[in-house]
């Protein structure tokens, strides 16, 4: 079971900073009312999530005692709209702090997915608000899959890490992924994604992939993955020239024959 004082103690934090709880609705949502009330919790995890949520409001399987779901408030002196690259920085620090705890290569895909193998193991979902001082609120929230062995997983090619480690200390690797958290984030508050940017592209599943690109209302835009820019958008090379992507669901094209 998670502890919030071994946790605490594991990443060199104070308690009463760090909060685990049985069941929440989800993570963020959880946490942004304890900031909202003035406690001072910073980290929140809980051994279940009833609406855990994904992108766009889709649902993140949340099963109780079998993943790592938590969620870490920041703030930044940056408007919202430079922040677009926050959770490319989150995915990059789960990802190095996933491969300290087990002897498995993590890759990204943009912008928010921790992959193994091009199988989903976990993703990052921000939240951001204008605080009062004009600094923008951000609560990050990360979720892994640690161990669903027996149970139906989410609605799309995953894995978890007990198929690759057997069993995993969530202690550990919670007290690991806030000090990654901690040490990234700062170094995005100072630099911006700059400061992380050749790191997230050496995990970039999507480099040199042909892609489709999902946006409602729009056209689907076919091209090929060229990395992402200073500010986090994911580049597309088209026919009709290299484009810029901030936003939309972006699969892998799979070619058959003759095309």
């Amino acid at each position: 079971m998670l502890d919030e004082h071994r946790i605490a103690a594991a990443a060199g934090l104070a308690n009463g900073v760090i909060r685990v709880e049985a069941a929440v609705d989800s993570t963020n949502s959880r946490l942004a009312r304890c900031r909202e009330a003035g406690e001072p919790v910073r980290i929140l995890l809980a051994e279940h999530q009833s609406a855990g949520r994904g992108r766009h409001g889709r649902r993140w399987l949340s099963p109780p005692g079998r993943g790592l779901y938590l969620s870490m408030a920041w703030s930044f002196q940056q408007p919202p709209r430079e922040l677009g690259a926050l959770s490319l920085t989150a995915g990059l620090a789960a990802a190095e702090a996933i491969e300290r705890q087990v002897a498995v290569r993590v890759g990204l895909k943009w912008p928010n997915d921790l992959q193994i193998d091009g199988r989903k193991l976990g993703g990052c979902l921000v939240d951001l608000a204008t605080g009062r001082n004009g600094a923008t609120n951000a609560i990050i929230g990360i979720g892994i899959n640690v161990d669903f062995r027996g149970l139906d997983g989410p609605d799309q090619p995953w894995t978890d890490l007990a198929a690759h480690a057997g069993r995993i200390d969530r202690n550990r690797l919670a007290a690991d992924l806030i000090q990654g958290l901690d040490r990234e984030l700062d170094r995005f508050n100072q630099a911006g994604f700059a400061a992380v940017a050749e790191r997230w592209r050496g995990r970039d599943v999507l480099f040199g992939r042909d892609l489709v690109l999902i946006k409602p209302g729009q056209a689907n835009l076919d091209g090929r993955g060229a990395g992402v820019d200073a500010h986090g958008g994911l580049v597309v090379e088209t026919d009709q020239g290299r484009r810029i992507v901030r936003s939309g669901e972006v699969s892998q094209r799979i070619r058959t024959h003759g095309t």
